[in-house]
């Protein structure tokens, strides 16, 4: 047998292999070759048949998951975004967790999963790029953004009628609460080189701006 013979029956071996492996399993490899692209070039600059190169597969393999690169990036967000708001959702239906915590969790959450992993590089994308890549954005928005925006405003209102937020009209104002998330992206995409930014401060001291002070328990009252 020649070299040349050995070659592509190793070649075959391989693609058989490749064809037989779970399809959840090649998504997901196919979506971790996508992240790895996209925080590299940017969504603008890659293709899927740079995909398919980092995941070691043809490009008709990717399209068969996947119809087009804005699929792959949704996938991709939606993938970050679904643990904290699952997480947050849970927490807006248990009205005997103050809303304070709950906001809370939702900023400790994003530092977790988000601002302290390589998945902040989508949202800066997104922030980058959204603009001209107006179904990406939309999608954001649709399934993200609003979502969180909804369970925000119940835990508003609800801070509201117990007198806990030191502005009650915050409560029509749940963007307000996304504002040091957003800027956190920011800061550590452009000025981290240059100034750190205190994250965990920043989030403490904002749920200072938004929350009056826990009230003290009566004397002699059992915690």
């Amino acid at each position: 047998m020649t070299d040349q013979s050995v070659i592509n029956r190793d070649r075959t071996v391989a693609e058989r292999k490749r064809e037989k492996r779970d399809p959840q399993q090649r998504r997901a490899e196919i979506l971790a070759a996508a992240f790895a692209c996209f925080a590299e070039r940017g969504f603008a600059a890659t293709r899927m048949e740079d995909v398919a190169a980092r995941a070691g597969i043809a490009k008709g393999t990717v399209y068969l998951h996947f119809p087009d690169k804005e699929r792959l990036f949704t996938e991709l967000v939606s993938g970050i975004a679904s643990p904290i708001l699952g997480e947050i959702d849970s927490l807006v239906h248990n009205e005997a967790i103050p809303p304070r915590f709950a906001v809370s969790m939702f900023y400790t959450l994003f530092r977790r999963e988000v601002l302290e992993t390589e998945r902040r590089h989508l949202l800066r994308l997104i922030l980058a790029e959204g603009p001209l890549f107006p179904a990406v954005t939309e999608f954001y928005h649709r399934e993200i953004i609003t979502k969180g925006l909804t369970v925000l405003r119940i835990l508003l209102k609800r801070a509201a009628e117990r007198g806990d937020l030191r502005n009650p009209l915050l409560a029509d104002m749940p963007q307000i609460v996304m504002s040091p998330a957003l800027l956190a992206i920011i800061w550590t995409t452009l000025f981290e080189a240059y100034e750190h930014l205190d994250t965990q401060k920043l989030f403490d001291t904002f749920l200072d701006t938004l929350f009056v002070p826990a009230r003290a328990a009566p004397e002699g009252a059992t915690p």
